[in-house]
């Protein structure tokens, strides 16, 4: 018999009326859980405060996960309903009307109610939290509405009920950017009521009922006509700026959530449920949530058949961007990490962008003080050849020149314990060829991480042809624990984003022969979906590595033209190399570019985004036909966690080099 997901207690006071805890089990809202939830409040409907003996003073909300208080709706009963195609849309009506009845249901209780936040609070768990009279979040806590971020809205309430509590202008900046909202910022917006320890949550809310400190509140917010139009145009606009029209749940949002505030409750509801099932029908939506089902099944690759003893002792060897980027990294995840140099001045360089990149962590919300402290404690310098015995994974992160690191990797070998595992770091060496220099290359492997680490989730596996498959697992598994997204590919050159961008970015530097302006060109891309064009993208990289990667290419694929754009040299042999030496395409001022004024032209735009998309379609079929990955997803999967792909868009692989330009 499958067990309970939510428990209830009644928490008695000395002659006084009983408080009811209700304890979820799950860290998501589907049909089941609705269907105990709705049993135990029709109970307490029935025994609510009346003054009698048995009575209920009033209900608190928590969770029995340590993290988690409720993620969120179940997508995956979501899907299955998706799947069903035309009946898809009247069962998820069926689904948006109960959870909108159950909330409404804890909302009109007579007695106040408390929700208790431990950890993860998004989406439908949020919206059960604002049904409530009261929210306490611990201080890990992170709240939020991400719907968005999947092409939806929310639906159960929350577009209704958030303006009513925090106001339309933080109510739109919570919904329309989709981010989780750490505990302080979060009680600052007024998403949340207090802060205290996981341990005393429930007593304090407890303590708060019987204090009678908790009213029942009127929902309705007046708010001047003038300011929220205002507040709804700007915001219609920064979504046109920001996303070039290319996603409608914004749009939604908007429209509902402004509309909410002169409506009634009940038609604020059906508006959201219009919306939502006008929204689901969008491919926008189906392609934002099958890049959803990709990153789930990413986390749990070849977890059900593998388990091994966890990593725990990192050595990373160079202490440059991408050397103190990783390390920084384990680090906030509770990894042992040796910092390698070979010099005490290149490691205390390393050490003080670490403690640079913790400072930021904790300014914005990411990690608290004591955590912060406690990665910066766990990294560790080594300085020339001193050995490090308890050495479980070895990360090489040094410059991108194959003898260097095949020299670099064969006298650490030397010193390492017999079971550690060896990778490199490396965008588009040969793991084939760094492995010649090693006397067991089974246990040799590519982890790269995609710059900045810290903000980028995909992390690309790269098996060669000796590496064992216990090596891969161990590594992707430890790709996981660490909180990142693995794809697994086999070596060969630029593995998958670096092999599928080149020819875009090659593409684009000839295009610029040809006469486009390169403002033109990268608007074009951006307005399609892009996150910047391909020269923003280029000078932000460094011509100086854009070259190196394209000339590696180069030489080993066969397909590739052997001459390299003149334009790119040109630039680097006279010194402009991108942002990071104030000019490259662009001009840089303090970190920003200097926006020339160029006339618009009757250039094709049309034209632009077919050639370029077309050459990343063109090349993601190559990488499948040479089979560098399993599938087409792998390939869909990696541009976008790996570039920013359009997500909308579904990925290379979703598109025809016809269709690319739609």
């Amino acid at each position: 018999m499958d067990k309970e997901l939510i428990t209830t207690k009644l928490i008695n006071g000395c002659n006084r009326a009983s408080i009811l805890s209700i304890e979820f089990d799950t860290n998501s809202l589907n049909k089941r859980v609705f269907n105990e939830l709705s049993t135990i409040l029709t109970m307490v409907e029935k025994y609510q405060a009346t003054g009698d003996q048995g009575s209920i003073d009033g209900v608190v909300f928590s969770s029995k996960k340590d993290k988690i208080f409720l993620a969120g709706a179940d997508l995956f009963e979501m899907k299955e309903l998706l799947d069903t195609d035309l009946e898809g849309n009247r069962f998820l009506s069926t689904v948006i009307e109960v959870g909108q009845e159950t909330f409404n249901r804890i909302a009109d209780l007579k007695i106040p109610t408390v929700a208790c936040i431990n950890g993860v609070c998004l989406g439908g768990g949020y919206e059960l939290a604002l049904a409530c009279d009261y929210r306490i979040a611990s201080p890990d806590a992170k709240i939020g509405l991400p719907e968005v971020n999947l092409g939806i809205l929310p639906a159960w309430g929350g577009t209704t009920r958030l303006p009513r509590l925090v106001g339309i202008i933080n109510a739109l900046q919570i919904t329309l950017t989709g981010a989780p909202q750490a505990a302080k910022p979060a009680l600052k917006k007024k998403m949340i009521d207090k802060i205290q320890h996981r341990e005393y949550l429930v007593r304090t809310a407890v303590d708060l009922i019987r204090s009678n400190k908790i009213q029942k509140r009127d929902p309705i917010v007046i708010m001047n006509t003038v300011t929220k139009r205002i507040s709804c145009t700007k915001a219609r606009a920064n979504v046109t700026q920001k996303t070039k029209g290319n996603y409608p749940a914004p749009y939604k949002i908007i429209d509902v959530m402004c509309n909410s505030l002169q409506s009634s409750h009940r038609d604020s509801l059906e508006a959201e449920r219009e919306a939502f099932l006008q929204l689901i029908q969008t491919k926008e939506m189906r392609n934002l949530l099958r890049i959803f089902f990709l990153q789930e099944k990413s986390k749990k690759l070849m977890v059900d058949d593998f388990k091994t003893g966890y990593i725990n002792n990192v050595v990373v060897v160079g202490a440059g961007t991408m050397g103190a980027g990783i390390a920084q990294w384990l680090a906030s995840k509770g990894k042992k990490v040796y910092l390698k140099e070979v010099s005490h001045s290149l490691v205390a360089k390393g050490l003080k962008a670490i403690g640079k990149l913790f400072v930021q962590s904790v300014q914005k919300h990411k990690l608290d003080r004591p955590t912060a402290r406690h990665g910066i404690a766990n990294v560790i310098p080594v300085v020339g050849r001193d050995k490090v015995d308890d050495a479980e994974l070895v990360i090489e992160a040094i410059v991108e020149k194959l003898d260097v690191k095949q020299r670099v990797l064969s006298q650490l070998e030397k010193t390492l314990p017999d079971d550690t595992i060896i990778a490199t770091n490396t965008s588009a060496l040969s793991i084939d060829e760094m492995a010649e220099s090693l006397k067991h290359p089974e246990r040799f492997i590519g982890i790269h991480f995609f710059n900045p680490v810290h903000k980028m989730q995909l992390v690309e596996v790269v098996r060669g042809r000796q590496t064992s498959d216990e090596t891969v697992k161990r590594a992707v598994e430890f790709v996981q624990r660490i909180g990142k997204l693995p794809v697994v590919v086999k070596d060969s050159p630029g593995f998958v984003v670096n092999r599928i961008l080149v020819p875009y970015l090659v593409d684009a530097c000839r295009m610029f022969e040809d006469g486009y302006h390169i403002e033109e060109v990268d608007e074009a891309m951006v307005k399609w979906g892009m996150p910047m064009g391909p020269f923003r993208l280029m000078d932000e990289i460094g011509l100086d590595v854009c070259q190196h990667v394209v000339t590696d290419l180069y030489d080993r694929l066969d397909h590739l033209d052997s001459e390299l754009p003149p334009t790119l040299k040109d630039l680097i042999a006279d010194g402009y190399i991108g942002k990071k030496s104030g000019e490259g395409f662009y001009k840089y001022k303090k970190g920003k570019s200097i926006k020339r004024d160029i006339k618009p032209s009757d250039i094709d735009r049309e034209a632009i985004v077919c050639r370029l998309v077309g050459s990343m379609v063109t090349e993601s079929q190559r990488v499948l036909d040479e089979g560098v990955v399993d599938s087409a997803d792998d390939i869909d999967f990696a541009m976008i966690m790996g570039t920013g792909f359009a997500p909308f868009r579904g990925g290379p692989m979703k598109l025809t080099a016809l269709e690319s330009h739609v």
